[in-house]
This record gives structure tokens, sequence and C-alpha cells, in this order.
């Protein structure tokens, strides 16, 4: 497991877990007497006579000192977490145990539970044959044992690149726990560029790399799907051009839209020659001006104000402009569009 939790960026654990394992290691000629406690079967915490209620002394920690410490009455809920506080908390739980026995028994109730064993209920077996016959279903429509020598995710269908080598994770694993052997704990410091690269993993700006968006086939068809359905006859269409994970013409590759190339666009519409229309009614005109397009384009006197201006350029029997501004806000100012 240790070299999973190292190729995976699991740094903390992959460092408690080494030392861990070190001290274990050492364990008989460090702490002969705790050694022969667990040689003899005392690595285990009951709680109960039932069988199969051994549990773990990391499990016990999790689901009794850890809940304690954060449910109501706990050192998470405004106690405090200073050591005089930890240590309190800790010498008052067995008076907190005899004041918990001795209230139950003046007022004759009580906690407990049936001998029978939580995975021998019925429920539990139904709840477990169904789990199974879920998984077998999953693997049966989803082969992982096929001849296709391509790293993928058999539930997506998501194909990993040549970058990606997760499937050598133990390999990777390996390697990191040999640079860090013989090293203080303090002295440890681990690498990203050493650890595997996952299928969606994201690739180093600074890198040769090209970083390509990652499509996800699945969530592609049931967009194009959904689409066909109500705006084509023949849906067919919809595959005959290439699949894309987002509209690269409205947004960049890290998901954010483009910025507006409003200069591009304008001299784009100039050089298209007379972009006005041929015939124009006779009623009714109306003459829409980019007010932006007419700071750059009409020679403005200084100090002249908006009424004033619109003289100007005033034609025909009205006319209106726009202008774009910037709207303030508490935090920042942001583009009106």
């Amino acid at each position: 497991m240790l070299p999973y939790l190292a190729a995976s960026g699991q740094n903390l654990y992959t460092k408690s877990a080494y030392l861990y394992l070190s001290q274990m290691q050492n364990l008989e000629n460090d702490h002969p007497d705790i050694h022969a406690h667990f040689m003899n079967g005392k690595h285990v915490v009951r709680r109960s006579d039932r069988f199969w209620a051994g549990l773990s002394t990391a499990l016990v920690i999790e689901q009794v000192l850890m809940r304690s410490v954060k449910s109501t009455g706990g050192l998470t809920r405004g106690r405090g977490m200073g050591e005089v506080q930890r240590t309190l908390w800790l010498l008052s739980i067995p008076t907190l145990a005899e004041y918990n026995h001795a209230m139950q028994q003046l007022t004759g109730t009580g906690y407990k539970t049936s001998d029978q064993h939580i995975e021998n209920s019925k429920s539990r077996m139904e709840r477990d044959n169904k789990d199974s016959n879920l998984l077998t279903e999953f693997l049966t429509e989803r082969n992982p044992f096929t001849n296709d020598k391509t790293l993928r995710n058999i539930e997506t269908g998501m194909v990993a690149d040549s970058d990606a080598n997760a499937d050598e994770a133990k390999i990777v694993g390996d390697k990191i726990i040999e640079s860090i052997a013989g090293n203080l704990v303090s002295e440890i410091s681990f690498k990203k560029k050493d650890q595997i690269v996952t299928l969606d993993a994201k690739r180093p700006s600074g890198s040769n790399i090209s970083q390509q968006p990652q499509v996800d086939p699945q969530l592609m068809f049931q967009r194009l799907t959904a689409v066909g359905q109500d705006s084509l006859n023949n849906t067919a269409e919809l595959f005959e051009y290439e699949l894309s994970s987002f509209p690269s013409s409205l947004f960049e590759a890290n998901g954010l839209p483009k910025q507006a190339a409003k200069a591009t666009l304008a001299d784009a519409i100039w050089n298209m020659g007379d972009c006005q229309a041929q015939e124009l009614p006779e009623t009714n005109i109306v003459h829409v001006i980019d007010g932006g397009s007419l700071l750059y384009r009409i020679p403005w006197i200084k100090g002249i104000i908006i009424k004033l201006s619109s003289k100007l350029i005033k034609t025909g029997s009205s006319a209106e402009y726009f202008v774009e501004g910037l709207v303030q806000s508490s935090a920042n100012t942001k583009k009106r569009v």
C-alpha cells in the first residue's frame, strides 16, 4: 500500500506510514513488552463480547475518540484545542463514563445491542447481494479484460495519452520510497514530477507536453443526442463533425471565456467596404450609432458635454447612439457586455 500512496501524491500518509513501519520493525528490540502483547492477539480493541467485534486501534480512534471530539461537548465546539483543554477533556472521559452508567441505573434505561452481528442481518445480506449484482452487470457491459492495450477508463471511455502512467503506480511508488530511505522525517520532501500522471491530469504549463483538453465521450454523446432530438430531423448529421469538449470560438482551453476582440471585428467590418443598406425605408427611420467607434472617429472638443455632442452626430429624423460603460461594484470594476 505504501508505494501506491507515494505515487498518488498522498504525501502525509506516505511519510506517516513509512515512519510507523520503521518503528514497528524495531518494536521487538525497542519495546519487547508491547511486542509480546501484540503477538498474543492484543493488537485489536473489543468494546463488546460479540463475535467479529475486534476493531483496529485506528478505527476505534476515528469512530470513538474523534467523534467525541467533533460532536456536541467536544473540543471543536467552543472549548478550544490548547494543551490544557485537551488534557482536561481526556482525563474527564473516565469520570463521565461513570456518571453515564450511574444515570442509566437511576433511570432504569440503558443502551444495548443484540448479540447478532450486523453483517448477519437479513437487510445487510440483501444489500450485499444487490451490490454484487450491480458490480457484475457493470463489468459485464464494460469488460476490462479485452485485447485492447490502451489505458482507458472503463466507465467513461476516456483513453489516456502516452504520458499517463497510472498503470505503473507500483514502480513509480517504489522509486519514491527508495529516495526517502535513510533521511530524517523533517528533511523528507516530495516532488510532483516524480508522481504518476493520471488520465485527466493537467500538464505543467512550462513543460513541452502539449496541453490538450480532456474530452469525456459519454458526456459529449449525451449532449449531442439531447440537442439533436430537438433541433435536427436527422440525428446522424451531428456525427459528421469532430467532437469538442468546449466551443473553441468562445472559450479558452482553460474553460474561461475569450476576451472580445472588438477592434479586430471593427476592422473587418470597415474593410468589407460599403456596409450601408442600398434601399432605405421612407418612414420610421432610426439611426443606431456605436458610441465607442465615435470616440476614435469624431474629433471631440475638450470639455464638451454629452448633450452638446449629440448635435455633432445627429443625422436624419432621429438618431440613437450607445456607449459601453463600466459598472462599478464593491469589489472591482467589471466590463458590461
